[in-house]
């Protein structure tokens, strides 16, 4: 459906059709575009598509007319027509009571589509029989008339259809085609100016109101607009086409005026809101724009959401075009210094002791700092994070990490932070000698290091210093091209832990693995991060200077999609979620339906994740389901899980 965010506004087709009725079905495609529980676009063959997909869904919603409908109209527009005369029948069955009229009119569309047009016209007679001649049985009996040649008896039945609901679409437009196709432009618009007269009518205003818009004529287009939303007779694709109409033509700026009170994410067509979207986008008017993205984000539908992705990354450039980098004064600045004891995806999580091995409380600790940016500004100023200030706290975290993992050393991270700032980058390698006397007698050894990145070459060091002889043990260097970095990492990892000693041959917690090459790159970004969300949930930053909130939360959900049987990126996301319930972020609710969906994902995997499906249940108000499990948890026998779920429910 959508491919990429659009460039302009979408509204009904741009012209009238040609005169004559809609093909029975479309062109078969080659694949089928569909969308997995994540909202992933996918493409399956045909074959597949049938036996997988259609065909189950069709017997598991035999005897529900509501979803058996959808379903034979999406597979009729997927060019399945034979295989849905069974399915037809049905739902005509089902119907006859309920909704007679939608029975005979699908029935006699599937029929038509496999060329059985006696057959066709038989089942909407007797529908009209039934129900009477409604405008929908009235169009499509001039469709067998159509396809039969007999366009005399087509022409007066789809008049007759016109008359019945002059806001019937498929009907209007293909009245208007054989009006423009016989008579020209004039006899057109003298159409819709018939048209428009019929009792009720809304649909042909706004076909009239594209060719004053197209004449150049605002005033009338407008005042036809407001007639029709005035009325409230209105359907929601009304919206759609007043707002992609007037965006096309240059009226971005009207749009807003005339729907944005009126939109409502959920009831009307969301296309409406992409191109109320685009309306703000041209405006920039980027709070607006953001609080209708968070409302159409939350109905998490998945066709269309990468279309607001693309929103949601163009209102981000405009609020970076107004956040100038500000120069600040160091000496004012009141500076902290947080340590992190343990790698930065496990905050968060509630301590959960069950899972997350603890290091012993006499192992001799290796500290970490972030690498000085020797790339970076030339003065003290404060800006958002950008790609290589992130790097320089996530390589300290993940060779923390490293330690923390694979060798009888604790590891931790530190980081100089301003509170209510953000983290501190330096422009200059550290005084190891003078770090260390501030360091305290546990820490046994330091690593330093920098990264310098030009456009033809990045270079990483680390300097290996012995905190109580203020003394650099060790100095390694890599240089890669800026799109390898992460190569150069687990290179300088490796070289590392050799200088350190005292491995382990197997990580601390079985369920950890060492990121691969392949996934080092987006391993280091969510690193980096999770740090970020840490420090706005303890204050070190505002949600408001989160650059790309929802990129950061749903970054760990895509690598454990994408790497299906490593462990450590279904805890990151889960963590990175408790850390946006700490902060208390709007953008939350969106994640809901698929992490619910991920846990299920999760138990029937036998993942350790799994387990975490309490703190799910608190950080989406969950609370039934949390104090039931608190209720019964003493008696699965697992006393470090039954502590754990009860402080979930007392925090």
């Amino acid at each position: 459906m959508f491919k990429r965010i659009a460039s302009m506004f979408s509204g009904a087709s741009p012209a009238p059709p040609a005169a004559q009725p809609p093909a029975p079905t479309p062109a078969p495609p080659a694949l089928i575009k569909a969308w997995d529980k994540f909202g992933r676009e996918i493409s399956i063959t045909r074959a597949e598509w049938l036996d997988k997909v259609l065909q189950p869904n069709l017997h598991k919603h035999w005897d529900d007319a509501g979803e058996l409908y959808g379903l034979i109209i999406s597979a009729l527009n997927d060019g399945f027509a034979a295989q849905l005369l069974d399915a037809s029948a049905r739902l005509l069955e089902l119907d006859r009571k309920l909704m007679p009229e939608r029975g005979f009119a699908t029935r006699g569309i599937v029929l038509m589509a496999n060329k059985q047009l006696d057959e066709a016209e038989a089942v909407l007679k007797e529908g009209i029989a039934q129900v009477g001649d409604t405008a929908t049985l009235l169009v499509n009996l001039a469709k067998v008339q159509s396809f039969r040649g007999d366009e005399a008896s087509a022409a007066k039945l789809l008049w007759a259809g016109v008359q019945r609901d002059p806001n019937l679409d498929n009907a209007l437009t293909w009245w208007l085609a054989i009006q423009n196709d016989t008579g020209g432009k004039a006899a057109y618009v003298q159409a819709l100016l018939r048209a428009c007269a019929l009792p009720g009518s809304w649909r042909p205003q706004l076909w009239l109101a594209r060719e004053r818009l197209a004449a150049g004529n605002l005033p009338e287009a407008l005042a036809l607009y407001r007639q029709v939303l005035d009325g409230g007779l209105y359907e929601s694709s009304a919206l759609m086409m007043i707002s992609g109409d007037l965006g096309n033509h240059g009226h971005a700026a009207v749009v807003p005026q005339l729907i944005g009170k009126l939109f409502v994410p959920g009831r009307h067509d969301p296309v409406a809101g992409l191109n109320l979207l685009q309306a703000y986008l041209q405006l920039k008017n980027v709070t607006q724009g953001e609080a209708l993205l968070r409302a159409m984000y939350q109905l998490e539908m998945a066709p269309y959401k990468q279309h607001l992705d693309g929103y949601a990354d163009a209102f981000l450039k405009l609020r970076a075009e107004s956040d100038v980098p500000a120069e600040i004064d160091m000496e004012a600045l009141q500076i902290e210094t947080i340590t992190l004891g343990q790698p930065v995806w496990c905050y968060g999580l509630e301590d959960p002791a069950w899972l997350l091995t603890p290091k012993e409380a006499k192992a001799p600790v290796i500290a970490f700092f972030a690498l000085s940016n020797l790339s970076g500004a030339s003065r003290a100023e404060q800006q958002r994070e950008d790609d290589a200030g992130r790097l320089t706290r996530a390589v300290a975290l993940y060779w923390a990490e490293a330690v923390h993992y694979w060798t009888d050393f604790a590891g931790q991270a530190w980081f100089n932070m301003v509170k209510g700032g953000g983290p501190v980058v330096y422009g200059a390698e550290m005084d190891g000698a003078q770090v260390a006397g501030m360091l305290p007698q546990q820490v046994t050894h330091f690593v330093t290091g920098s990264i310098a990145a030009g456009a033809q070459e990045v270079r990483l060091n680390f300097q290996l210093w012995d905190r109580e002889k203020k003394l650099r043990l060790a100095t390694e260097s890599v240089a890669v091209k800026p799109g390898v970095v992460g190569s150069a990492v687990l290179v300088l990892e490796k070289r590392l832990l050799a200088h350190l000693g005292r491995a382990r041959a197997q990580p601390l917690d079985a369920f950890y693995v060492r990121p691969s090459a392949e996934s080092i790159a987006p391993y280091l970004v969510e690193l980096g991060q999770s740090f970020m969300l840490s420090a706005v949930a303890n204050g070190y930053g505002t949600r408001e200077r989160l650059w790309g909130e929802r990129n950061l939360l749903e970054w760990p959900l895509n690598m454990a999609l994408r790497w299906s049987q490593a462990e450590t990126p279904r805890i990151m996301y889960l963590s990175g979620l408790a850390k946006a319930f700490q902060y208390q972020s709007q953008v939350l609710p969106e994640f809901r339906q698929r992490t619910l969906q991920f846990m299920r994902d999760a138990a029937q995997g036998k993942s350790p994740a799994a387990r975490l499906q309490p703190l799910v249940w608190k950080i989406f108000g969950m609370h039934a389901e949390l104090q039931a499990l608190a209720r019964n948890v003493d008696g699965q026998g697992d006393a470090a899980y039954a502590r754990w779920v009860k402080a979930l429910l007392k925090s």
